[in-house]
């Protein structure tokens, strides 16, 4: 997506512990190194109880204000396909829904009541985005460190906005602990390859 004439709006969805918030300020430094004006905001709920969590990147010329209206999402980053199902309508018509491809039940029982989506690709079919799941959970697996599943996410998210691959270097070496640098930009660098090469979500 472009950020050069425009403001792109980026919704991130996850349950507590995921590591939504943390990917939510890689990202927006990773903008920030890009050299464009960035807003975030973060909606905590219920994480503390393994409840959603909804944080939002918005970035472009002058921007100001976090808050993204339904139907105004250019990307949704979900981390369960719950919370994708859940958060579908903030996206625009054409907009990307990049899922990890994961079911999580929910730790709280309001929540927990809900049920899971089976149809999320009729689902987002019918609000007229583009869907792509994504193996984060599993590709973090494979490196022996599944709770880099968010990071794994943010690689492939790179490859849909037009942010340079050393800002998002940088931005993992600046906010993730400096014990986990290496292990982070491993899990990006995964996440990245897994989804180069997909011309059709490059906005």
């Amino acid at each position: 997506m472009s950020n050069g004439a425009k403001i792109t709006n980026v919704v991130l969805a996850g349950v507590g512990g995921q590591g939504s918030v943390l990917a939510t300020r890689m990202l927006a430094a990773a903008v920030r190194r890009a050299g464009c004006d960035v807003v975030t905001s973060e909606v905590h709920g219920m994480s503390q109880r393994g409840g959603t969590v909804t944080t939002t990147v918005r970035f472009g010329p002058g921007v100001l204000a976090p808050g993204i209206a339904p139907g105004q999402a250019d990307v949704l980053v979900a981390f369960e396909r719950l919370e994708a199902a859940r958060h579908l309508p903030l996206l625009r018509p054409g907009g990307l829904a990049l899922v990890n491809d994961q079911r999580i039940t929910p730790s709280v029982d309001a929540l927990r009541a809900a049920d899971y989506p089976a149809d999320i690709e009729a689902r987002a079919a019918a609000h007229r985005v583009i869907l792509q799941l994504v193996p984060a959970f599993q590709l973090a697996t494979d490196l022996n460190e599944p709770k880099l599943t968010s990071t794994v996410l943010l690689g492939a998210l790179s490859n849909t906005l037009e942010l340079p691959a050393e800002a998002w270097r940088g931005a993992i070496a600046e906010v993730a602990p400096a014990r986990y640098v290496e292990a982070n930009l491993a899990a990006f660098e995964v996440g990245r390859e897994w989804l180069v090469g997909s011309p059709e979500l490059a906005f």
